[in-house]
């Protein structure tokens, strides 16, 4: 009878727990579901789904342009990349603000950007392989901008934006003196182009273009 009692005790014992653990999954359902709820709810969010992106546009005075996107808000956005007017290739940086969320926004951005004047050296190379004169290109100038700009900003779906924006630009164009150029090439220079001199101008600015996210 002992062994049978044992034997009883584990079975009860056991169909105890198992009811414990089937009823156990009831009681938690609502807040499974609520946090499945929670879950799906985030991912359907477009800033937490695709909070990085690319930016591709075109304007002045930096030219065609590509930058990466950075947006830790559905307020904010943040761009680094490269740009090109043609003549020399600068890299930039800048902030966008939008104060609506929604399909369509007004924005306002600034952005920094700044090319490299190229050095002596450089120029020396150049000319030696394709016997051009300084003047025959930009490479020598170097030059720096900020501008800020006034736009609309147009979310086309939650991964896909269209912007346009206008403002002013303040640029600075620095060229170097052309002195230490090897022979033949300083004794071709004029006048000018021995001095170095700085130039610095505000003017208007716009830009179109798209950014596409992901992540």
């Amino acid at each position: 009878m002992g062994a049978v009692s044992i034997v009883t005790a584990a079975v009860v014992v056991l169909a105890a727990h198992s009811a414990v653990a089937q009823t156990a999954p009831r009681v938690q359902l609502p807040q499974v579901q609520a946090q499945q709820g929670e879950g799906r709810r985030r991912m359907s969010d477009p800033e937490r789904l695709a909070p990085f992106g690319l930016m591709l546009d075109a304007g002045m005075p930096e030219g065609a342009g590509l930058s990466g996107v950075l947006r830790p808000s559905p307020y904010l956005r943040l761009h680094f990349g490269g740009a090109h007017n043609g003549l020399r290739g600068a890299l930039r940086a800048g902030v966008t603000l939008l104060p609506l969320r929604g399909k369509l926004s007004p924005s306002f951005s600034w952005e920094f950007g700044h090319a490299q004047a190229a050095s002596t050296k450089t120029l020396n190379r150049r000319l030696a392989d394709r016997t051009q004169l300084p003047t025959s290109s930009m490479e020598r100038v170097g030059y720096s901008y900020v501008s800020t700009h006034l736009g609309l900003e147009f979310n086309a779906t939650r991964r896909l934006s269209f912007f346009v924006r206008g403002g002013v630009s303040f640029m600075e164009m620095d060229v170097p003196s052309l002195q230490k150029l090897d022979e033949p090439f300083r004794d071709s220079l004029s006048p000018v182009e021995t001095k170095s001199w700085m130039m610095r101008t505000l003017q208007p600015s716009a830009k179109l273009g798209f950014m596409f996210f992901f992540g």
